[in-house]
Order: C-alpha cells, then structure tokens, then sequence
C-alpha cells in the first residue's frame, strides 16, 4: 500500500511540474519610441529585430522566445533610430526581468537623445 501511494505521489508531481512549465511565460521587450524619427533596428545579444518602423508615439513588443543567452542583466541593448538627414544610434545596459516584458524607452531631440 505504502509502495502504491509513493507512485501516485511522484505522478501527480510529474503532472504538476510539466504544468508549471508549460505555463511559464516567455521574456519578452517592449520598446517605446518618443523621438521625432522611426526606429528602425533594434539589436540585443542572441536577437536582431531590423527593418522595423516605430513611429513617433508608438511601440512594439518583441517575444525573446529563444531565451537570453546573455542571461538577463546587464544586457546591452542597440537601438536605431531614423531622422530626416541622419540615422543615430544608441545603446545602454539593461535588467530584464525574467518571464516578464521589459520596457525600453527612446527619448528626446538631437543631439539629446537618450535610451531608458
């Protein structure tokens, strides 16, 4: 009896376990753009999002289904943005929280333009 009660123990711990996991939300970044250009790149380690056209006002979430191989803190994270004349690019260093959605947020006018 002792045996019996063990295995329906361990299986309603392997269900439980798969459970959790497969519920478990994937890391992702949003990135809002308060300039006057688009942005048009955004670039992290393992990740390169291109050809993109956030505008002035709007954002966009990008899921980082393959994971952080960076692991999740100090993440350098590159960011182009396009104006009229020129394109800039900005970089700086984040925490990602992960299973959770990280917000980036690119703001300002040339040359002030900062990466948060």
């Amino acid at each position: 009896m002792k045996k019996q009660i063990d295995i329906w123990y361990l299986v309603i711990m392997i269900a439980l376990g798969t459970v959790f996991f497969a519920c478990e939300k994937n890391t992702s970044l949003k990135v809002v753009n308060q300039t006057s250009g688009k942005i048009t790149s955004v670039s992290l380690v393992g990740y390169d999002f291109n050809s993109l056209s956030i505008s002035t006002g709007q954002s966009q979430t990008f899921s980082l289904d393959n994971g952080m191989p960076g692991g999740y803190e100090n993440i350098n994270v590159s960011v182009t943005c396009s104006f009229t004349y020129y394109n800039r690019w900005i970089n700086n260093t984040f925490n990602f929280n992960k299973g959770g959605t990280t917000t980036i947020t690119l703001s300002g006018e040339h040359p002030y333009i900062t990466l948060y």
